[in-house]
């Protein structure tokens, strides 16, 4: 009889979630929140990556009150426009601090906003259910649920905005104004333009070029209404740039940089053997980082592909966004899996239609799909098991009840992905998310001290000159993460000094440079990587007048 009635409960159980598929598309929407959030500030900032670079041109900026001009310990910094640190500003006003949490928070809000986007044009031509899943499949995407989600770069808002314009490409074409097609395009060409430079506009011109010419509309590419958006572009950044040049007349440095930040990713700068072996590697590295949703990838074996772009407009769209902004990349020896977010969620549009269609037909291909993925589940029920008994991450609070949720929630999903076939996809959605929620409680932690101890440093340094004058003594070397803690410590632009030395002041110095009887050591840390320290010193009297022409060390 207990057994009828546990039957009983199990069938009614399953039958609710049949009646209401609605549930795990609410329940994933939820489980973002803490995925996305959990530990987002625990880290401090990552040292070897650009996150600290988008941290310390902001906080300068700031510091200095010049908002046009962006620097880095106190020199122009030429390498990005200055759009994406503004972002960042806004975010520490509104939050009132200067946290590693406040520093990514634009991320996670951008990636959400280009979930949301995906969704709403994906729906608009297959259906509420696809749109959702191309959605969730590319925030849940390996490179971006474990890695890009936490760290404050600029690349997917950028991406969003860029997959934005691709989309309006598409429906201002579709209903045949281009004017508003070429204005709100080349808008958001500007507004991506002041984020990260020259890209935007290779992506725009490819994207025009190759829609436009497959169409066989290449005309109106030389249209006045072509021409309108391009002078909108040009007023956009024209306007940013006049106000550049006031500030610093000019320095035409800055449009050669935005050049050579381009160049020096191509084969000019890295030779044929990388660009060859570059050719190879590229999509195994697309593989593994947009894993497991790469599983998708086996549809472009089948006979139809080709067919069904012909048959849809929207699907035929996507793939020459695609496939002609990939080339690029793929023939760009040193291209990140980052620079190009925007252009997998046209991909994955195509490949999720293949897949719900395949799947109509319970064909291989998405039986395929659907037994690698539990193949994914499993392995996440199995790695909860050990995260209590494993050193690097027993330390962890409430282990062991942490290790259960995650077990029992991994094996409940896997459960129902089992027993209810037309949910399978959201399903493995809502458990990458507990993924990656088991991996916020027991993988964030450990890394802990590798950076923390450095920022510790910093902070340390700044603490310990109080108001007093903080240089960088002549070419001492640097980094940008101690740059930004040693600068939000003492909310001083911490610049270099060449010449005028005094006692009065301390200096941040490389030992290298100077003997040791030269100077009065105050506080000394470790640079991330190096196996120097740097120390912060005063110098001393004889040492200032030799060094300030009076004499030679």
């Amino acid at each position: 009889m207990i057994f009828n009635l546990f039957i009983d409960m199990v069938s009614g159980f399953l039958s609710f979630f049949r009646r209401n598929p609605w549930f795990f598309y609410a329940f994933a929407v939820v489980m973002l929140i803490p995925a996305l959030l959990w530990h987002l500030g625990f880290l401090a900032i990552n040292f070897p990556t650009d996150e600290p670079t988008r941290a310390i041109v902001a906080l300068e900026m700031i510091v200095s009150g010049n908002y046009i001009t962006p620097t880095i310990n106190g020199d122009f910094y030429y390498n990005k426009p200055p759009l994406y640190n503004w972002i960042i500003i806004a975010y520490y006003r509104l939050a009132g601090n200067y946290s590693e949490f406040t520093l990514r928070l634009p991320v996670v809000v951008g990636l959400l906003l280009f979930g949301l986007t995906i969704f709403w044009f994906v729906r608009r031509h297959l259906g509420n259910k696809q749109g959702f899943i191309v959605a969730i499949l590319f925030i849940t995407s390996g490179r971006i649920l474990f890695w890009d989600s936490f760290l404050g770069l600029i690349d997917i808002t950028f991406s969003w905005l860029v997959y934005l314009s691709f989309m309006l490409i598409y429906h201002f074409r579709e209903k045949k104004q281009y004017l508003a097609l070429f204005l709100v395009s080349y808008l958001l060409t500007g507004i991506t333009f002041l984020m990260k430079g020259l890209p935007s506009l290779v992506f725009q011109g490819i994207t025009l070029l190759a829609v436009f010419s497959y169409n066989r509309e290449f005309k109106k590419l030389f249209s006045w209404r072509h021409f309108a958006g391009i002078g909108l572009f040009l007023l956009i950044i024209g306007a940013y740039y006049y106000a550049y040049f006031q500030v610093h007349p000019f320095d035409f440095k800055v449009f050669k940089t935005l050049f050579s930040e381009s160049e020096k990713r191509t084969i000019i700068n890295y030779g044929w053997y990388r660009f060859t072996t570059h050719l190879f590697t590229f999509p195994l590295e697309m593989f593994y980082h947009f894993f497991p949703w790469s599983v998708l990838w086996i549809y472009f074996f089948r006979r139809d592909f080709r067919s069904t772009l012909r048959e849809h407009p929207f699907l035929r769209f996507n793939f020459i966004v695609f496939i002609f902004n990939i080339i690029i990349y793929w023939t760009s020896p040193e291209s990140y899996p980052r620079y190009i977010f925007m252009l997998f969620p046209p991909l994955f549009t195509i490949l999720v239609f293949h897949f719900f269609r395949d799947l109509a037909k319970n064909g291989k291909y998405s039986r395929v799909v659907e037994y690698f993925l539990m193949g994914v589940m499993v392995l996440g029920i199995i790695a909860a098991i050990p995260m209590p008994l494993l050193e690097q991450t027993n330390f962890v609070d409430h282990a062991w009840l942490k290790a259960g949720v995650m077990f029992f929630t991994m094996l409940l999903l896997t459960w129902l992905y089992y027993k209810l076939k037309e949910q399978r996809m959201i399903i493995f959605a809502a458990a990458m998310l507990m993924i990656r929620i088991g991996f916020d409680w027991f993988i964030i932690p450990p890394r802990y001290n590798d950076f923390q101890v450095h920022k510790e440093g910093a902070l340390k340094a700044a603490a310990v000159t109080g108001d007093a004058k903080l240089s960088i003594f002549k070419d001492s070397e640097t980094e940008h993460a101690t740059s930004f803690y040693i600068t939000l410590g003492k909310m001083q632009l911490l610049k270099f000094q060449y010449d005028d030395f005094n006692t009065s002041d301390f200096y941040y110095l490389d030992p290298r440079l100077l003997p040791e009887d030269a100077y009065i050591t105050v506080h000394d840390f470790q640079l991330y990587r190096h196996d120097q320290p740097i120390r912060i010193v005063k110098l001393k009297q004889e040492t200032v007048e030799k060094l300030n022409g009076k004499g030679s060390l």
